[in-house]
């Protein structure tokens, strides 16, 4: 028997208040990727409070929580990120991030507080479930090495979901509002990391040295050229470079000099381009120069694609169950990479935008050092998760 929208809309209004407070305490104290420990250690708690069974130390400090309604009943699968980012917290509020350098400026706080929230509903109704729940608490999004650590070490065991859903904050959308996609949500995202290494001295003789910040700007301003000039206009790219490190002195050429940065498709072949254009180019011109490099290439996360079928069941449950939460079809993917496309590797499954953009303090973009959200926006997560897991 289905769940009513009332039903649903009570249950989720019974656990918004403790959400927010969870997505607050999760702002005020947020930790980076691959040292989420008192994150992982809250959330575990959470989940057996609500009885659910809790494995931990799953690729690093992931962790999974099942509710387990039956041997013969199949398995639905949902996944929330909880890594912040090192960017300074920009903002001046009661819940602003206490941690120096450190802040949950891309919403992955209020992915772990809604999937709570989520799992109290689902829990406080599971005599409607025709599913048993797996809720995976994923660990390292941002470096793209959180899901296929936990992969690596077997996440699911012989769970064998059948489906499995995300979502993530977008405040471009307006608050509650969700954000749906056929076919590519996400693009590939490789990130990279470049060192150059020649000669130091002294800046009034640099006949004998072998100056890596001018090499080093001979190769970023050929990178940047790649996707206008060696990938198909039609077909989506990004190459940035998003940090720099050298020298010493004004007065001193150094022997050395690194950047990093991220490349982003949404084409497999224009990816595989984009690496061998990236490796040629570092390559040869460190060498004409006289330098040495080391070119580093980090796994990319595959192209996120929504599965079709999967979508439209979620729309016509979404739409039956619940009430208030306009659903926006999205015409263009994001060239944001996300790794939850590694789960999708096997599992058939969506990623949705939750849409979080309410007054001009709640519009800053991903990654701003003022990123905020509506917090009235969570009740729509919550509530389109459970309905996803009851009422089907």
């Amino acid at each position: 028997m289905s769940v009513t929208r009332d039903q649903l809309s009570r249950s989720v209004e019974s656990v918004i208040a403790e959400t927010i407070r969870i997505r607050r305490y999760l702002h005020e104290h947020p930790e980076l990727s691959g040292a989420e420990q008192q994150t992982a250690l809250l959330v575990a708690g959470e989940c057996r409070k609500l009885g659910l069974e809790v494995k931990e130390g799953i690729g690093g400090f992931g962790l999974l929580a099942t509710l387990n309604i039956g041997a013969e009943k199949p398995w639905l699968a949902f996944r929330a990120d909880m890594d912040a980012l090192p960017i300074k917290d920009g903002k001046q509020l009661p819940y602003s991030s206490r941690v120096e350098g450190v802040s949950h400026s891309c919403g992955h706080d209020a992915h772990t507080a809604v999937l709570l929230g989520a799992a109290k509903v689902i829990c406080s109704l599971k005599e409607h479930l025709n599913y048993n729940i797996a809720f995976v608490f994923q660990p390292a999004e941002e470096t793209c090495e959180g899901a296929a650590a936990m992969l690596r070490e077997h996440l699911f065991g012989t769970l064998n979901p059948q489906q499995i859903y995300a979502m993530h904050v977008f405040p471009y959308l307006p608050a509650g509002s969700i954000g749906m996609r056929r076919g590519a949500m996400c693009a590939a995202a490789d990130m990279f990391d470049v060192e150059i290494m020649g000669r130091g001295g002294h800046a009034a003789r640099p006949h004998e040295c072998i100056d890596v910040i001018l090499i080093a700007s001979h190769v970023i301003q050929a990178l940047h050229h790649i996707v206008s000039r060696k990938v198909n206009p039609l077909h989506p790219a990004v190459l940035t470079i998003g940090q720099i490190q050298g020298g010493y002195a004004g007065n001193v050429i150094p022997d050395r000099v690194q950047f990093t940065g991220t490349i982003r498709s949404l084409h497999p072949e224009s990816h595989e381009e984009i690496r061998a254009m990236m490796d040629r180019i570092i390559r040869q011109t460190s060498d004409a120069w006289g330098a040495t490099a080391r070119f580093t290439l980090k796994q990319a996360t595959p192209v996120l694609i929504n599965d079709s079928s999967l979508l439209a069941q979620a729309v016509d449950i979404i739409t039956e169950s619940t009430s208030g939460i306009d659903l926006i079809d999205l015409p263009d993917p994001s060239m944001g990479g996300e790794d939850f496309a590694e789960f999708m590797r096997d599992i058939p499954g969506c990623l949705f935008r939750l849409g979080t953009g309410g007054g001009p303090e709640t519009r800053y973009p991903l990654h701003h050092p003022s990123f905020d959200i509506d917090e009235s926006s969570m009740r729509s997560g919550i509530a389109a998760f459970a309905a996803l897991a009851l009422n089907q």
